[in-house]
């Protein structure tokens, strides 16, 4: 099978071909970056799935850059999306995100309706409901909107968590829940999308929620330290900083149902928290 992965130096990408090759199947990835590459020269011919992981995101939004942001994430998404049709290609796989949600505190189920707020999101959910009309039998469309990614080397919030595990004595003990996904997961779960040629609008996540306390002291077991975690602190944090962005960004619940979550019996969830951690600490 041939397989056009774009996305030649994002982490997301670059595991994600990792991972399939080493399933061992009859697979040949060509892996391509098209952010500044016209497509005009890119022949798809051959090409059997798509999935499309290149994006602009984690950039400071400003009002001077949702030109870019519509541009690279919609614009660009639909018109490879076009071309891949005309090629025959069979399936095109989107990876948007959990932001199409836009400030949701909790739970996200079946019902929770899409309200993007940033630039990142509404350009993720205007590319989304483009390539579910271009969808027909013989071009299959595969949305997935994965939580927060982690694993080794991954930018982002769990290298800021990891880093703390090994600086800090006390931390604040606060009981939340998150979805997050471990990137051989998410990985699996694109293998598994390709290998029963599915469509649809796809939620993974890990088979554990996360309380980000326990995750910390796992990161610091999994390194052989010792961390203190007060429920004063807690408290004290909560009571001052409880309606602000950034503790809701660590410490609020934003989770996907496991309603949501589930398929083919969540045999993508290969791995859980403690595994995730130690392999990831281990490579980091």
């Amino acid at each position: 099978m041939n397989i056009l992965l774009t996305g030649e130096k994002g982490y997301i990408a670059n595991n994600i071909a990792e991972y399939i090759y080493s399933r061992n199947g009859p697979f040949n990835i060509l892996q391509k970056s098209i952010r500044y590459n016209s497509l005009d020269k890119l022949t798809l011919n051959k090409i059997e799935t798509v999935i499309h992981a290149a994006a602009l995101v984690h950039k400071k939004e400003t009002p001077e850059s949702e030109a870019a942001y519509f541009e690279i994430n919609m614009e660009l998404t639909i018109k490879l999306a076009l071309k891949a049709k005309k090629a025959g290609v069979k399936q095109f796989i989107f990876l948007s995100t959990m932001a199409v949600y836009g400030n949701v505190r909790g739970a996200i189920t079946k019902d929770t309706k899409t309200y993007p707020v940033t630039y990142y999101g509404k350009s993720k959910l205007a590319a989304e409901k483009i390539l579910l009309e271009m969808q027909d039998r013989n071009f299959k469309v595969a949305i997935v909107r994965p939580p927060m990614v982690y694993g080794p080397s991954c930018p982002g919030n769990y290298v800021l968590l990891s880093k703390l595990s090994s600086k800090i004595p006390i931390f604040p003990q606060i009981v939340n829940k998150r979805s997050m996904l471990f990137i051989d997961n998410l990985s699996e779960f694109i293998f598994q999308l390709i290998k029963y040629e599915e469509s649809g609008i796809f939620h993974p996540q890990d088979s554990q929620y996360i309380t980000t306390s326990v995750m910390v002291k796992k990161i610091a077991k999994a390194n052989n330290k010792y961390i203190y975690f007060s429920k004063l602190a807690g408290k004290i944090l909560n009571m001052f900083m409880g309606n602000k962005a950034i503790y809701q960004k660590v410490f609020g619940d934003l989770y996907y149902t496991e309603e949501l979550s589930d398929y083919r019996d969540n045999s993508y969830q290969r791995y859980n928290l403690e595994q995730a951690i130690a392999i990831t600490e281990k490579k980091k």
